[in-house]
């Protein structure tokens, strides 16, 4: 089964991707019907459900408004927009076939797997190998997450051109035929990736370095290694000296590693954004195979790929290093699940091939043997993957409230308004609303969290109107050597003068139901130039009034099925917060948490003594607030509201 004399025909080759692509098609028009029966359809398509889906969005609209071709990527400054230009070019002007080629450009691209898998499982030589590796690199659970329908994303090409610029590299250190070929192809994919996604050009990039320490020492080899190792110190030696622009490719290169890894000005941010966080890895072989157990096998198939090829499985295993820095940042689980789903196969290939070899000793034991234990083989490798796919049901961030509230944005402010939302929201508002946003997915840095979450933290609503018209159009320049002790100062001496200058500017605040529950976020980072940061936490749970009964007399309280269902056995306080303002309470006399009502709305909400006094709760209509800094133009517990901000 893993001789290296077993032929493997055409016709085999063709049934793998035949059964790929059929297994693609069935798993989207599963999650297609899924999608439709959650109602997350917009114009009959299944909706974008990723954040920076919107971003490819909007830049592929306005790409096709200015009427430029896909040769505009050659001179956009902005990087890895090839996606969206890709879109515009197949989809022009007319949204419908946008958002269709939207939805479903996840599967048809998450086929592009096979390049990162099949060329590496034909050097195994193993028709097992051949077939299982493909299959269960497709069915690997968090590539479905990165791939399913409504999941627009540059993610459902990165593994296939990063593993398959490695295999060229392969090809190339260790063969003698057509070496050229396989470094002309290198060089393609790189380009290729400097436009679709950059960070996986560095990484390509860096590839290199496993030719070099790779024992090939003919005088080509050799010329063509000193020439990388004198490029790479020049280059260094450039972006030290900062000269441009290679001290723009160095600092870039340097921020991606300490936002994905992690670092003491990042820790905060890195948890903010989920895909950053890192697993166990219980947790990664879950996500990469369908099931820790398979781990088992990756170990003994690169135990034995490496005693097979020596020096030649630098190559392959050098991607193995994916797995540990995925248990860091899951960002890097895509570029794992090829290696993984190989050497697992392989693992699973040498147990078969043992256990076929220990029934050959007995007459027609191997005839027998062979087709059970290849399917046994096959069911133990794709069963927990296959299950997880059946059973998956893609998630979409935002619910069909969010676009109600989006629709009502649009259609009640003025086109030019710029709308103060959460990050994670600012691609999505932008791309449905046609207006400018103050910061978004690609923007939200510590200082712009902090300009975005402070003013909603702090109890002063004059204030907050005023920071939040200042810095709506000031982009913000913060001194953050100012943070620890003297920071409360340095702040105070910011609010000086806000809103004397800023005219009839049209600003609306916008809070989607869903920003509530990352309140603990807001809080952290309204405070993350303190000299201690708060840990993250939760400070605000919303709940309908149905089944809500308080008896002020009597003290008691019957609280609404959902609270029990979240875990809150009892509360530290009751309000009545109905015609009162927070300054009327001494919260410092009252234990929290608080369970807060008020008899004009349908909803309560329990809420800490760090939050309730807060802007953003005050906004809530618990508690009266005067209307003249933000006027409410919409609200509704389920979908958010919006205010204008005077």
């Amino acid at each position: 089964m893993t001789s290296g004399h077993q032929p493997l025909p055409k016709t085999w080759l063709a049934g793998v991707v035949f059964c790929a692509v059929m297994i693609t098609v069935v798993l989207a028009v599963h999650h297609g019907n899924l999608m439709a029966g959650q109602g997350l359809l917009r114009d009959n398509v299944p909706i974008v459900g990723n954040n920076d889906g919107y971003f490819y969005l909007d830049r592929a609209t306005s790409i096709a408004a200015e009427g430029r071709g896909v040769a505009g990527i050659f001179t956009d400054k902005r990087q890895s927009m090839l996606l969206p230009y890709l879109l515009a070019a197949v989809a022009g002007t007319d949204r419908s076939t946008l958002h269709l080629m939207a939805a479903y450009i996840g599967p048809v691209l998450s086929l592009s797997m096979l390049l990162a898998v099949l060329p590496w499982a034909m050097e195994f030589r193993s028709r097992f190998v051949m077939a299982a590796a493909p299959i269960l690199a497709l069915l690997a659970p968090y590539w479905i997450a990165r791939t399913h329908v409504g999941f627009l994303d540059t993610d459902s090409l990165v593994p296939g051109l990063c593993s398959l610029s490695m295999y060229c590299l392969f090809r190339f250190a260790s063969g003698t035929r057509r070496r050229t070929v396989w470094a002309l192809l290198y060089v393609v994919l790189l380009a290729i990736l400097w436009f679709w996604w950059r960070p996986g050009a560095f990484l390509v990039g860096g590839f290199l370095f496993c030719y070099l320490i790779y024992p090939s020492w003919a005088r080509t080899d050799v010329l063509l290694k000193g020439v990388l190792v004198g490029a790479f110190v020049c280059a260094v030696g450039l972006a030290v000296a900062g000269i441009r622009p290679f001290s723009e490719y160095g600092a870039y290169v340097s921020a991606h590693l300490g936002l994905v890894f992690g670092g003491t000005e990042q820790d905060l941010l890195g948890t903010a954004i989920r895909e950053l966080g890192g697993v166990s890895p219980g947790i990664l072989g879950q996500k990469t195979l369908g099931s820790p157990w398979l781990l088992l096998p990756v170990v003994l198939g690169a135990a034995g790929y490496c005693f097979r090829y020596r020096w030649k499985a630098l190559f392959l295993m050098s991607m193995g290093c994916f797995g540990a820095a995925s248990m860091i940042s899951q960002r890097f689980i895509p570029l794992f699940v090829p290696v993984a789903a190989l050497l697992a196969a392989y693992g699973v290939a040498l147990c078969v091939t043992w256990v076929i070899g220990f029934f050959a000793r007995f007459p027609g034991g191997e005839s027998m043997a062979r087709p059970v234990m290849t399917v046994a083989g096959m069911a133990f490798l794709l069963t927990c993957a296959a299950r997880n796919a059946v059973h998956y049901e893609p998630e979409s961030y935002f619910s069909k409230s969010d676009f109600v509230l989006a629709d009502t944005v649009r259609r009640t402010l003025p086109p030019e308004t710029v709308l103060w939302s959460w990050w994670d929201y600012g691609y999505f508002l932008q791309y449905l609303t046609g207006m400018k946003t103050f910061f978004d997915g690609g923007s939200q840095t510590e200082a712009t969290c902090f300009v975005a979450a402070y003013p909603l933290m702090q109890e002063d609503l004059a204030r907050a109107s005023a920071w939040i018209r200042h810095y709506a159009f000031a982009w913000p320049r913060l001194d953050t050597g100012m943070r620890g002790a003297g920071w409360d100062e340095y702040v105070t001496s910011l609010t000086e003068g806000l809103g004397e200058d800023d005219g009839e500017a049209s600003v609306a605040l916008v809070l989607p139901a869903r920003v509530n529950t990352t309140v603990g976020y807001l809080y952290s980072f309204a405070h993350v130039f303190d000299t201690t940061v708060p840990p993250v936490a939760n400070h605000l749970d919303i709940f309908p009034k149905t089944g809500f009964a308080y008896d002020a007399d009597a003290q008691t309280v019957v609280v609404p099925e959902a609270m029990v269902v979240k875990g809150y056995d009892s509360v530290g306080s009751v309000l009545d917060a109905t015609g009162k303002e927070p300054g009327q309470l001494d919260f410092t006399a009252l234990p929290d948490p608080y369970l807060v009502f008020s008899r004009t709305t349908d909803f309560l909400a329990v809420t800490d003594r760090a939050v309730i006094g807060s802007v953003l709760f005050r906004l809530l209509g618990l508690f009266e607030y005067d209307r003249h800094s933000f006027e409410p133009l919409y609200f509704d517990s389920r979908s958010g509201g919006v205010w204008l901000v005077r």
